[in-house]
């Protein structure tokens, strides 16, 4: 599966720092279903996004991810490792 996050569907305070590079490292944390990133001015990891805001609530207990930076936009790529795989089915 993959998850196409755009910049204009961050957290509204985020948006322009993302977009001025101000942001990096997202991180997805299953404990607040959010996307989680580090901020250059506090070195500390903020809320950039919440995936329950669209309804979608992950469970990592069978799957894994990556998660990179194309063109500004935040790519999400969650498969099922082949030894889980026969579990979930």
């Amino acid at each position: 599966m993959k998850i196409i996050i755009h910049p204009e569907e961050l957290l509204p305070e985020f948006i322009n720092d993302w977009k001025a590079g101000l942001i990096w490292n997202p991180t997805i944390d299953y404990a607040d279903n959010a996307l989680y990133a580090v901020h250059e001015h506090t070195q500390k990891q903020i809320i950039i996004f919440y995936f329950k805001e669209y309804g979608w609530i992950n469970d990592n207990r069978y799957n894994t991810y990556d998660v990179s930076v194309v063109d500004g936009n935040i790519i999400i790529d969650i498969w099922i490792p082949k030894y889980l795989y026969v579990k979930v089915r």
